[in-house]
C-alpha cells in the first residue's frame, strides 16, 4: 500500500507586489476563492508566491480593492507543491494559504479607499517581532 504524501506547511510573512488582478471564483462546494501571484523582490533575488484566499478573506481583498500592482504584506501557511504546466512538465511552486494581509505604508489605494468609505480603516499592521531567515538561521523542524 503506497504511503500518503506528507504535506508540510511553514508559516510565512512576506512583503510584495500583486502581479495580477483578482478574479473571485466559486468552488464546487460553493466556497468563494481567489488565487493571485505575489512577487517579493530584494537586491539579490526575486521570489514568486501563488496566494490562495477563501470566503471572508476574499471579501476583504475585494473591499480593499487589492489589484495588480498593489503593495501588500501577507501572513499565511506556505508549502511547496507540484504544478503541471501547459507543456505538460511538472514545476515546483510556493503555494500560500492566506491568513491575513494589509497594505504597505503610503499605499495610494489605501488612502483613496478610506476617503471613499470612512467605515473602513486600513492601517498597516506592525511587522512580526521575530523573523527567521532560512539562509542564515536553522529553521525549526
Amino acid at each position: 500500500m503506497p504511503m500518503a504524501e506528507r504535506s508540510v506547511m511553514a508559516q510565512i510573512f512576506v512583503f510584495g507586489r500583486v502581479m495580477n488582478d483578482l478574479v473571485p471564483k466559486e468552488s464546487q462546494s460553493k466556497q468563494s476563492y481567489v488565487c493571485f501571484d505575489l512577487m517579493e523582490r530584494t537586491k539579490n533575488w526575486t521570489q514568486f508566491y501563488q496566494v490562495w484566499a477563501w470566503d471572508a478573506d476574499v471579501t476583504r481583498l475585494m473591499q480593499f480593492k487589492v489589484k495588480k500592482g498593489s503593495m501588500i504584506w501577507l501572513a499565511g501557511s506556505q508549502r511547496l507543491v507540484d504544478v503541471r504546466m501547459k507543456d505538460g512538465k511538472l514545476e515546483k511552486k510556493l503555494k500560500v494559504s492566506l491568513n491575513d494581509f494589509g497594505f504597505l505604508p503610503k499605499q495610494p489605494a489605501t488612502a483613496n479607499r478610506q476617503e471613499n468609505d470612512p467605515d473602513i480603516t486600513a492601517e498597516p499592521a506592525p511587522p512580526p517581532t521575530e523573523v527567521l531567515d532560512g539562509d542564515r538561521e536553522s529553521l525549526p523542524e
